[in-house]
């Protein structure tokens, strides 16, 4: 189920940020390692093949990433990099916010 959130996030990134910051790269250098090795930070979410995907990438916690391979043959050469859009990061309202906000006047 976790799977199929990041996918469909990573959709909607991707779709988002296409066609001014998303760039096609040989598979060549994005190996699966080469991938994993550069998620590691807090808040990074990698994820590889299975039953339920052709894909394996890592979306990054500052909304970039790369999705690697995929269904047909020129897929599987191939990784969609992207880079964070030029949108604000959303702020949901912590319960601490919620209480001040609350309190204050207006």
């Amino acid at each position: 189920m976790k799977l199929v959130a990041v996918s469909a996030a990573l959709i909607a990134a991707t779709a988002f940020v296409q066609g001014a910051c998303a760039k096609e790269v040989a598979i060549g250098g994005h190996s699966h390692s080469q991938v994993k090795g550069m998620c590691g930070g807090k808040g990074d979410v990698y994820w590889t093949e299975g039953s339920t995907g052709s894909t394996y990438g890592c979306f990054k916690s500052d909304g970039s990433g790369i999705v690697c391979s995929g269904v047909t043959s020129q897929q599987k050469k191939t990784c969609s990099t992207f880079m964070q859009g030029n949108v604000e990061r959303p702020h949901f309202p912590s319960r601490d916010d919620l209480r001040a906000a609350e309190r204050s006047p207006g």
